[in-house]
C-alpha cells in the first residue's frame, strides 16, 4: 500500500489537496540541487530571493481591493486560539463602530461551522479587517502596534507570512516563496502573480500610468526580506542560519530584476 503523504500548511489545520502535495513533491525533487538543509527546515534559495515590493498602504489605491478584503485567512492552529481570544476584549474595546463591537460580543469571532480557529466573516471581509485612524487594515496588528505587544503570536500565521510559505513535508519543513514554479502548491495560489503588483516587477515596469513612487521599481526585495521578525520569531535558534545562507547568496548577486 502506498504510504500516506504527511504534507501540510504550517502554521494552520487546513490541509493541502492532493494535488498540491503532488506538485510540491515534483517541485521539491527537480530543484533540492538549489535548496540549502538548515537543521529542520529546507531552504528554497531561488524563490526566497525572487523579488517584491509590499507598498501594502498604496495597494488600495492601484488595486480593486486588497490581500486582506473579500475572504478571511487560513484557520489558525490552536495554540494560538486563546492567544488571540485573551486579547479580544481590547482589541473589540478599539473598534471605532458601536455596531461592529455589538456584533463581536454576540456573536464572537470564530466561525463554528468550519474548522477550529476559522475566523467569521463580516460584509464580505475577514471580521478583523477594520478601520482604524481613519486606515483600513489588520485590527490585530493595529491593536499589538498600539499596546506594545509582540505581533507574530498574535496574529494569525497565515497573514503574516505573505510571500513566504512553509510546507511540513513529514520530514523537513520547506522554507519558500510564491513564484510562477511553486504557485501550484503554495498557499498563495495564482492571484498575487497574476493580478497584484506587489509580486511582480515586471508587471509593474508595464504600469506606466501608475507615479513612479507607487510600488517603486526601485523598492523590489527578495522575499524573506520583507518578513525578517517574523522569521526569527518562528524559527527560534535555527533563524540565524536559515538566514545567513540567503544573505550570503543575495549578496553573490543572484537576485535579477
Amino acid at each position: 500500500m502506498k504510504k500516506k503523504h504527511s504534507f501540510r500548511y504550517v502554521g494552520t489545520p487546513d490541509p493541502m489537496s492532493d494535488k498540491e502535495v503532488y506538485c510540491c513533491e515534483k517541485y521539491i525533487k527537480k530543484h533540492r540541487a538549489a535548496m540549502i538543509r538548515a537543521g529542520q527546515y529546507i531552504v528554497d534559495v531561488p524563490a526566497l530571493l525572487a523579488l517584491f515590493h509590499l507598498d501594502c498602504w498604496n495597494c488600495r489605491a492601484v488595486h480593486r481591493e486588497t490581500c486582506c478584503e473579500g475572504g478571511q485567512p487560513y484557520a489558525v492552529e490552536p495554540w494560538q486560539i486563546p492567544i488571540m481570544e485573551k486579547e479580544l476584549p481590547e482589541i473589540t474595546a478599539r473598534l471605532q463602530s458601536a455596531s461592529e463591537r455589538e456584533n463581536w460580543e454576540r456573536h464572537g469571532v470564530w466561525d463554528r461551522g468550519q474548522l477550529p480557529g476559522t475566523i467569521r466573516m463580516r460584509h464580505g471581509n475577514c471580521l478583523f479587517y477594520q478601520e482604524n485612524n481613519g486606515r483600513l487594515g489588520c485590527a490585530i496588528h493595529a491593536y499589538a502596534e498600539e499596546a506594545g505587544h509582540v505581533v507574530e503570536p498574535l496574529k494569525p500565521f497565515s497573514c503574516q507570512l505573505y510571500p513566504l510559505d512553509l510546507i511540513d513535508t513529514g520530514e523537513a519543513i520547506l522554507l519558500t516563496a510564491v513564484t510562477e514554479e511553486t504557485s501550484s502548491f503554495s498557499r498563495w495560489g495564482t492571484d498575487y502573480l497574476e493580478q497584484f503588483y506587489c509580486a511582480s516587477p515586471q508587471r509593474r515596469k508595464l504600469a506606466t500610468h501608475l507615479d513612479e513612487n507607487v510600488f517603486a521599481l526601485a523598492g523590489y526585495r527578495p522575499a524573506y526580506e520583507w518578513n525578517l521578525p517574523m522569521l526569527r520569531y518562528f524559527l527560534q535558534e535555527e533563524a540565524h542560519g536559515v538566514l545567513e545562507h540567503l544573505q550570503a547568496h543575495n549578496q553573490l548577486g543572484t537576485v535579477r530584476m
